[in-house]
Formats: C-alpha cells, sequence, structure tokens
C-alpha cells in the first residue's frame, strides 16, 4: 500500500479552517485557535503525519483548499502532489 506525508505548515495558518471542514479525520482546531494536523509529529511548527491511498483523495482536497497553502501532500517518491 503506498504511503503518503500528509505536513501541515501551522505557522501559516490563518484559522480559516477549510480543512476541518474537508478532512475533519486529520485536522481540528487546537486550543490556540489554529487548525492541528491530528496525532502529527511536529518539528518548527511543521506537523507530519503518514497516510495510506485510502485517505489520499480527502487529504488532496484540503491541501487544494487551504486559502494559505499551508498543508502539503507528498508521495513516497517526493513528489508534492497538492497543492
Amino acid at each position: 500500500m503506498a504511503k503518503y506525508e500528509l505536513k501541515f505548515d501551522k505557522n501559516a495558518c490563518q484559522s480559516n479552517f477549510v480543512c476541518t471542514a474537508i478532512d475533519p479525520d486529520h485536522f481540528a482546531t487546537a486550543d490556540d485557535g489554529k487548525a492541528e494536523l491530528i496525532d502529527a509529529d511536529e518539528e518548527d511548527g511543521i506537523q507530519v503525519v503518514e497516510i495510506g491511498e485510502d485517505e489520499k483523495s480527502t487529504a488532496k482536497q484540503a491541501a487544494d483548499g487551504c486559502p494559505m497553502m499551508a498543508i502539503e501532500l507528498i508521495d513516497e517518491s517526493g513528489e508534492t502532489l497538492a497543492p
């Protein structure tokens, strides 16, 4: 099964919450009023979680829908699939 990295730049988040509406399985509202990537590892404000093929479509929609381009979907080869 293919694996993808879903990355979220919390510092770029402007609290539009498009991601939480499109992909509530991966995104939630954090205590600071911004979105957050659920169960992600974080380093320097970049949150990362590995997802499978079955989650790819919704994650891509969230990345493409983010007006701040704070979400990135990357495949196994390192190619950016969205935005």
